[in-house]
């Protein structure tokens, strides 16, 4: 017999070694191959799935845990990984791998309520697989496991960090049995002689006060069988850490606190709450200042429960909480759930806390081993948390930018923003940011915000309140200055789209406004933006009866087709064929799928084979439609972009997909190219309709490298 199978043997003493996959030898041979390297990390992965066997987790997350060993990252990369044991696998050690890694806690910064919120969410939102979470705690657990023999800094350090970060995590996933385990040993460390005093003050040890509270609970079961009550009765001993929290809140001695054990009855009816509650203070006797009826009257948050104490057998006090099933959902999943009220946590995620109830629920009602792989799904978050180069974390909406970092430290950095760095590297200010990026602002001593940053074509701000603060700055500018650079704002977009003999009071009445000078206002302050003027442009722009427009190809090619044939959205040339599996007919809903060799195959959206396609093939599905369908209910006209630009390998391709981003159609291009200067001049006929965004495309183009000059004009009609 192998040594991987002995220690699989040692580990998992309930399974038939027969039955183990032969993933989960491998990694135990590897988990072994860690052990008996120098040892440069504290905590083996063996140590680690040892804390976390009571859990009863899946064959993937015990195979992941087993060879996340930080022992075997230089030896193993993630690529091998993945070709030894699958790609679900190799995912979940890379995450596994990256929290081991992540050494941001600092006491000193995030002590306070709120930065410690902001941490614990965001590791979470660090953890694209709930499990890679689950697996980290059991690390942590090991960690503390060994901390006796670290020195009396490191011990501190650990301690804070699980007490303010893990063990509230452990709580908000439902992990009893981890987060008492975190909470006690942390305190153990930070708090040596208390817990001595507590543990010496306990009278009966704990596995006596186990063994009491199961003789208690199979006492009530029985009770209540007799009375007819179908009802489930569980119950555990409070730890150390918790009556040390309840004595210090109550300012108690231990001799005072009556829920030293505690019960927990579950029914199905509410009538049945009271009915339990006569027979419990029947059977003994109640305290009657503990006694509380949150049915009746429930805590403001929702939550709902009976309490009361009894003094059971042996004189010794028992807290009963009794509630439905459903009151117990409510109280363990929704707005009562325990970490909200008990860690008194603020500015949740309420997206990324659903995603956590929703994992709690299937990890408590798990009927299979398959269940782990119905939520290795991304945690929706609406949030990403980014570190400041002092370690402060900063809560931004998903997609925010490091110009939206900079206002939301304070409007003044916002202001005199020039640049970003990410992670030690230089970034530009439109780049999305994500959740563990560490971002430094570059700002000069007194900087004014670009007017170009409210463009919302650029892509320079997510954040509303970024925006308001620079309004704000425009706002408090001298009127005149407003009006300054809201004219060369208009002049230049009357000149990008050749439109200078329009005249700006016309354009000042479609806003309300009673001047143009209010119209220069409005722009200077960033009322309105080029988006907002472009468009009101444009819908003077077209028709123009004195600028004759080119005969659009897509609708002649449109025009040809027959009311029951289906043709592909934006390319009616290609060639389509009804799937014979699902018969699609005029008037259904369809799409398209995109055959090797085959040509589009239009499936109706309902399609059992189109439901079932994998995800790689799902980027294989195109849009497609029926007929002569109103898809081009506005006319469409052609204009001619004028491109002036440094040539640059790649140039043509990027206009070519910025175009197809914005479905604008290329029907003809002539560029000339100075090889003196490497400058390129581009005329590219475009087919647009009223529809087309044409401030964005301006923008979009305009922003590519070596484009200096962007403009449009209606086109002549060629022979």
């Amino acid at each position: 017999m192998t040594t991987a199978l002995l220690l699989a043997q040692k580990i998992f003493p309930n399974r038939d070694p027969d039955q183990l996959p032969s993933t989960l030898l491998e990694a135990c041979r590897l988990a072994m191959e860690a052990d008996a390297l120098p040892n440069r990390r504290v905590i083996s992965s063996l140590e680690a799935i040892n804390a976390l066997l009571p859990l009863n987790l899946d064959d993937n997350t015990l195979t992941a845990t087993l060879i996340s060993d930080l022992n075997l990252e230089p030896i193993y990369p993630i690529e091998k990984l993945e070709a030894q044991f699958g790609g679900n696998i190799a995912k979940l050690v890379e995450g596994i791998r990256k929290l081991n890694n992540f050494k941001e806690f600092d006491p000193n910064t995030h002590s306070d309520q709120i930065q410690t919120e902001r941490l614990r969410q965001m590791l979470l939102a660090m953890t694209s697989d709930i499990r890679i979470m689950v697996v980290k705690l059991g690390y942590r657990v090991a960690r503390l496991r060994h901390l006796k023999f670290e020195d009396d800094n490191t011990r501190r350090q650990i301690a804070e960090e699980t007490q303010l970060i893990f063990a509230p995590l452990a709580n908000r996933l439902g992990m009893a049995q981890l987060k008492w385990e975190l909470e006690d040993l942390s305190f153990r460390f930070l708090h040596p002689e208390t817990y001595k005093s507590i543990a010496t003050q306990l009278a009966d040890k704990r596995t006596e006060r186990e063994a009491y509270i199961r003789s208690f609970t199979a006492q009530l079961q029985s009770i209540l069988i007799d009375e007819g009550i179908a009802a489930e009765v569980t119950g555990r001993p409070k730890h150390i850490y918790s009556i040390w929290k309840k004595m210090s809140k109550k300012k108690l001695g231990i001799d005072e606190l009556y829920d030293l054990r505690a019960v927990r009855v579950y029914v199905k009816h509410i009538s049945e709450c009271y009915r339990v509650l006569s027979l419990v203070h029947s059977q003994w006797n109640f305290i009657r200042s503990e006694y509380d009826d949150y049915v009746t009257t429930p805590k403001e948050n929702g939550y709902q429960s009976i309490h009361t104490v009894v003094i059971g057998p042996q004189g010794k006090t028992v807290e009963i909480q009794i509630r439905t099933y459903e009151m117990h959902e409510h109280a363990e999943h929704g707005i009562a759930a325990h970490w909200k009220y008990k860690e008194g946590g603020k500015g949740y995620d309420a997206n990324l806390e659903n995603s956590i109830s929703n994992m709690r629920q299937l990890l408590e009602n798990r009927t299979d081993s398959d269940v782990f792989n119905e939520i290795s799904t991304e945690l929706q978050s609406q949030n990403i948390f980014v570190l400041t180069p002092k370690n402060q974390i900063i809560t931004l909406p998903q997609g925010s930018t490091a110009l939206d970092f900079a206002y939301a430290i304070h409007s003044d950095l916002g202001h005199s923003c020039r640049g970003a760095k990410l992670n030690g590297r230089i970034i530009p200010l439109t780049k999305a940011l994500d959740t563990g990026d560490r971002v430094e602002i570059l700002a000069i001593k007194q900087g004014e915000p670009n007017r170009n940053w409210l463009n919302p074509n650029l892509g320079y701000l997510k954040t509303s309140r970024a925006r308001t603060r620079i309004r704000h700055w425009f706002n408090k500018r001298d009127r005149h200055l407003n009006i300054e650079s809201g004219e060369q704002l208009y002049q230049r977009e009357t000149k990008r789209l050749h439109v200078q003999d329009m005249k700006a009071k016309d354009i000042a009445k479609y806003f309300f406004f009673d001047d143009e000078k209010d119209l220069f206002e409005a722009l200077g302050k960033g009322q309105l933006n080029e988006r907002q003027l472009i468009s009101a442009l444009q819908k003077r722009l077209q028709p123009r009866a004195n600028k004759p427009t080119l005969k659009s190809n897509y609708a002649e090619n449109l025009a040809t087709l027959a009311d029951d044939q289906a043709y592909v959205v934006g390319a009616p040339q290609l060639k389509t064929h009804l799937a014979p599996c699902c018969l699609p007919k005029p008037g259904d809903q369809v799409v398209g799928f995109v055959t090797r060799g085959r040509g589009i195959t239009v499936h109706t959206s309902d399609c059992a084979n189109i439901l079932n396609l994998s995800n790689p093939d799902r980027q294989r599905l195109i849009e497609v439609n029926w007929g002569q369908a109103s898809e081009v209910q506005d006319e469409i006209y052609v204009m001619t972009m004028h491109i002036l630009a440094f040539d640059r390998k790649g140039l043509l391709r990027d206009i070519m997909s910025k175009l197809t981003d914005l479905d604008v159609n290329l029907v003809r291009s002539n560029t000339a190219t100075q090889k003196q200067d490497r400058t390129v001049e581009m005329q590219l006929d475009l087919e647009v309709s009223s529809q087309t965004d044409l401030s964005a495309l301006l923008d979009q183009i305009e922003a590519l490298p070596n484009v200096e000059e962007v403009s449009l004009e209606q086109a002549e009609e060629h022979s």
